[in-house]
């Protein structure tokens, strides 16, 4: 069913026709979604509803439950010859809902298919939120923030988060626009608790001010596949029965034993370990060799060519 909905942007009302589409269930232990370009969902975890303006790049996803204290972490499908990225903020429409933009690399909005995954505070799950002034706007308790300078942040947790993976995407703390078309990557801190994090420019360039979700994902967390894979496609870590292998330049299959389709595949470039600095590169997702994989797609950013590029990413799907 069709309806009328008004996104704001640079401070105009802009009404839009949105397609909403729904999905009636008790909410999953994991909160995430599928959602292909014209706003239609795949599939879902907790979801009720996806609304799409036609064309406008900006996606809300309505959960069953209310999610504006987590973490929302998302990744794009492969879908045009030079790659897009998400960004993610609190949703317009409720507090149940997240507000999802797809963009192109200069930071012009288009229509393209992404996987959400939002973190709360759940067993093997933490997370933290940064705002574009570099202090910690939520967390899972107990999270302690620090800059070691401009672009440069480290999150330290409770416990080790060692055996974890690190996902990271650029997004509003609250429900406002995300405009500057930056990046997030992420590698290990000085000590087991300790997630380090760089945002950059488009050139690829450490740049502060950028506010950031960081969600941590170990390897035992319930139907939850990740690894940590370096540049050749052997994985440093993963959950068992979880592999990565590399195929091509810049491709990679996530292999797991079970159905990957149905499950949300987020990824972020991101080290092996404490090496720093980060060739910066997008990543995004497509179909795998098989029901059981899914291939990550990796490129340098568009600045350098946008060419296919072998770097380590750090990856995880969340299943139902």
């Amino acid at each position: 069913m069709a309806r009328t909905q008004t996104f704001v942007r640079a401070g105009v009302l802009l009404p839009a026709l949105i397609l909403a589409c729904t999905v009636t269930g008790a909410s999953a232990a994991n909160l995430f979604a599928t959602v292909n370009s014209a706003g239609v969902l795949i599939s879902g975890g907790g979801v009720a509803s996806v609304s799409h303006a036609p064309g406008s790049g900006q996606y809300e996803v309505t959960f069953t439950s209310n999610v504006s204290q987590c973490a929302y972490v998302s990744t794009t499908f492969n879908t045009y010859s030079q790659a897009i990225q998400s960004y993610t903020a609190g949703g317009h429409l409720s507090p149940n809902g997240v507000f999802v933009e797809t963009k192109n690399q200069g930071g012009g909005l288009l229509d393209g298919g992404f996987n959400l995954v939002v973190i709360c505070n759940a067993v093997k799950q933490f997370f933290a939120v940064v705002d574009y002034g570099g202090n910690l706007a939520r967390s899972t308790p107990g999270a302690v923030l620090a800059s070691p300078g401009p672009g440069r942040y480290t999150v330290t947790f409770t416990v080790s988060v060692s055996g974890c993976a690190f996902l990271a995407t650029v997004g509003d703390p609250a429900n406002a626009l995300v405009f500057n078309p930056s990046g997030v990557y992420t590698g290990s801190g000085a000590n087991s608790k300790t997630v380090y994090i760089e945002t950059k420019n488009p050139g690829g360039g450490l740049q502060p001010g950028v506010p950031f979700h960081l969600a941590v994902i170990c390897t035992n967390t319930p139907k939850t596949h990740i690894a940590v894979s370096a540049a050749n496609g052997i994985p440093q870590r993963a959950a068992a029965a979880t592999a990565t292998f590399r195929t091509g330049l810049g491709r990679y299959q996530l292999v797991s034993n079970q159905s990957l389709p149905a499950c949300a595949v987020v990824a972020t470039r991101g080290s092996v370990d404490k090496a720093v600095p980060f060739s910066p590169t997008t990543l995004e997702i497509a179909p795998g060799l098989a029901p059981n994989t899914m291939q990550i797609q990796e490129r340098s950013l568009l600045f350098f060519g946008g060419a296919n590029a072998d770097q380590a990413f750090h990856v995880a799907a969340v299943c139902p």
